[in-house]
């Protein structure tokens, strides 16, 4: 069952455009991801989505009932001046919920917070904080849950722990539709729209984009990173994803063989293999399609 569909969902702010043409149809039991940069317009297209900005043109449907969508902001919304649990009975009274102690406890216990819930909301640690979030929109029992690059600020065995709670959500039936810049995380979804400068450049799954990828991926080892990216320069044209010593290179157009024998000759790379492509491979091509620019 169709949950929410946007057709050519535009927003402007002026003469700025940050959200331009989109196209969306969520369904039940999806995790979408919405990936892309800062400034893509991931939380404007959030915004839209939950009805706390009007979209300048286009058109969007719920067919959600009065409570079906919970929303959750990258920033933290509570009030840090009020206890866990203080804030959570707060928020079950602004959606009329009778009787919700016993779901407040329930959700407490499943994010390891009964024991803070009476420690005062704006001292939690981030991930804490994210936990807290999670639970108030859990409340109403949404059919539908946006998170808005939910683990941004967060330290990385906090997100690993936001995930599997995530995941037992979606399990228990609860469409998601999140935003990330974190490409690692993009492959949790089992759909993801890739987001650039308020236009989605690609919509698919992984197997998916992976089979239309053209070229061969390789991944680089070297200490001296920026030297080896000086060198494959003179490969011709590629597409290149840089992290401390990886370098994740695609060529386009040539061998595998002749090309990896190439690449081990490179001073000062360790290790040279060929990789299966990534939500970051994905995304620099689709860039490049449109004449973004990467390195």
């Amino acid at each position: 069952m169709i949950l929410l569909e946007a057709h050519a969902l535009a927003c402007r702010f002026g003469a700025r455009s940050a959200v331009q043409k989109l196209d969306l149809t969520l369904s039940e039991g999806e995790l979408v991801g919405l990936i892309g940069p800062d400034g893509a317009g991931k939380t404007t297209t959030f915004r839209m989505l939950a009805g706390l900005q009007r979209p300048s043109s286009g058109e969007l449907k719920r067919h959600l009932g009065r409570v079906g969508i919970s929303y959750v902001p990258q920033a933290f919304s509570l009030a840090p001046d009020l206890t866990v649990e203080e804030n959570l009975r707060l928020q079950a009274g602004l959606y009329g919920l009778k009787g919700a102690d016993a779901r407040i406890t329930m959700l407490l216990e499943s994010v390891d917070l009964a024991s803070f819930r009476d420690r005062l909301s704006g001292a939690l640690s981030g991930g804490m904080k994210q936990k807290l979030s999670l639970c108030s929109a859990l409340l109403p029992e949404p059919r539908l849950l946006l998170l808005d690059e939910p683990t941004t600020g967060v330290d990385p065995v906090s997100r690993r722990e936001f995930w599997e709670l995530l995941h037992g959500v979606h399990d228990q039936g609860v469409a998601i539709l999140f935003s990330t810049p974190y490409m690692d995380e993009a492959e949790y979804a089992h759909r993801m729209l890739l987001m650039h400068e308020g236009r989605v450049l690609e919509s698919g799954d992984l197997a998916t984009f992976r089979r239309s990828l053209p070229g061969l991926v390789f991944r680089l080892v070297s200490p001296d990173r920026r030297q080896v990216q000086k060198a494959l320069a003179a490969f011709g044209p590629l597409d290149l994803f840089a992290e401390g010593e990886i370098i994740r290179a695609r060529f386009s157009d040539q061998e595998s063989a002749p090309l990896l024998a190439r690449l081990r000759a490179i001073p000062g790379v360790e290790q040279v293999r060929l990789a299966e492509a990534s939500v970051e491979d994905v995304f620099l091509h689709a860039l490049a399609g449109v004449g973004g620019e990467h390195g």
